[in-house]
């Protein structure tokens, strides 16, 4: 009977951990939003435009597969670390402690050129043509 008692029980307590976590992780996700402050957009492309300092060695470049990271003040002066790219196009690659402009969202990071260079010249020139 203890047996059966402590097996019904390991079994009972793994169904209820795991409807709780499943649960618990539904319930979680709109609550968060409710208490977000109000005007504060919870989604990745809030970073889209703000400035940030490079906190590794250097930026690579996209086609490298590899990411460097950014420290990025959002819009409620938040300091979100970020992992960052270089465009293709880029000829200017920024180093420790450099600012740079987050510029669009890449999957797993964000694309970043150089402040204030011909980097920025270039991408201001052709996106505010259209």
């Amino acid at each position: 009977m203890i047996n059966v008692a402590v097996g019904g029980g390991v079994v009972g307590l793994g169904m209820a951990l795991m409807s709780a976590l499943v649960l618990g992780g539904q319930i979680a996700k709109p609550v968060g939003k409710i208490f977000t402050a109000f005007g504060e957009e919870t989604s990745g492309d809030r970073l889209i435009g703000c400035v940030g300092s490079v906190s590794t060695a250097r930026i690579p470049m996209a086609a490298e597969g590899k990411v460097g990271q950014v420290d990025v003040l959002d819009s409620a002066r938040n300091l979100v670390t970020v992992n960052a790219i270089l465009p293709d196009w880029a000829t200017v690659i920024p180093e420790r402690g450099i600012k740079v402009l987050v510029i669009e969202r890449a999957a797993d990071s964000y694309v970043v050129i150089c402040q204030d260079s011909s980097d920025q010249d270039y991408w201001f020139s052709t996106h505010n043509s259209r």
